[in-house]
């Protein structure tokens, strides 16, 4: 691309990476949306890839700090969940599960879907989660942001769904709780993930801080939004994120 078209769009990548930020802060989902306008924009898949996560941290950051300045961070099982979704990530990190694009966005759809309808049943047919959140860590628990950490790492994409209703079955904790545990933990596997990316050149450093800066905004929109609107309405922005993100995802399966 032109020089002058290459910085006519910091300010498109600024509005992108706020509004990214604010979707990821109380839902998830925010990279189906912004991974196709950085490749449409001009950046190879992989660069995008990393360039866009840089926004991610800064926007996960953003939101977790304000939701721990106002009590809705439960450190205590931050720190227990920490070591498993560290472990997680680095697998992730050092091993690399290739599977095709179709087959991928199949399955990510699946899951997405699943995860939606599970989340409101008025049945738990998994059984209720807990009144109050384990005291210490279980190995199902450790098991399972274990394996939530590798994906996350890997794949990136869709996994704040799936950290969502895990955090809510293992925690019993109400949505605000569980948001502010997801952005916590969040930040963990894309750490390590974006330094790889990083070491690899895979990254764009101007545009990515232009992203952060537009994602830092867009963190403390969504978690200001999350305290003043209360639970139901987090409940509600996640179910229509999420449904709309699948619905891409098998639109974009069946065109290709």
């Amino acid at each position: 691309m032109t020089d002058w078209w290459y910085y006519a769009q910091y300010p498109a990548f600024f509005i992108l990476g706020g509004v990214v930020s604010l979707i990821n802060s109380i839902a998830g989902g925010g990279s189906t949306l912004s991974l196709p306008i950085m490749i449409f924009l001009g950046l190879p898949a992989t660069v995008a890839n990393g360039t866009n996560r840089i926004g991610l941290i800064i926007g996960n950051f953003s939101s977790a700090l304000n939701l721990a300045r106002h009590g809705y961070l439960n450190k205590k099982l931050f720190l227990q969940l920490l070591a498993p979704t560290f472990l997680g990530a680095l697998i992730g990190a050092c091993f690399l599960v290739r599977i095709g694009d179709k087959l991928f966005q199949a399955i990510l759809a699946v899951v997405i879907c699943l995860v939606v309808v599970m989340s409101n049943l008025r049945k738990d047919i998994l059984g209720k989660p807990p009144e109050v959140p384990p005291a210490k860590l279980t190995i199902k628990g450790a098991l399972g942001f274990f394996a939530i950490a590798i994906y996350g790492c890997i794949v990136q994409v869709g996994v704040g769904f799936v950290q969502i209703f895990g955090l809510t079955r293992y925690t019993g904790l109400d949505p605000i709780h569980v948001n502010a545990l997801k952005n916590a933990l969040t930040n963990v596997f894309l750490l390590v993930s974006t330094i790889a990316l990083g070491v690899a050149g895979k990254i764009d450093w101007p545009i990515a801080l232009v992203m952060a800066a537009g994602a830092w905004l867009g963190g403390y929109l969504g978690s200001f939004t999350q305290r003043k609107k209360g639970n139901k309405f987090i409940q509600r922005f996640i179910s229509v994120c999420s449904i709309g993100m699948a619905i891409a995802l098998v639109i974009d399966l069946i065109a290709k």
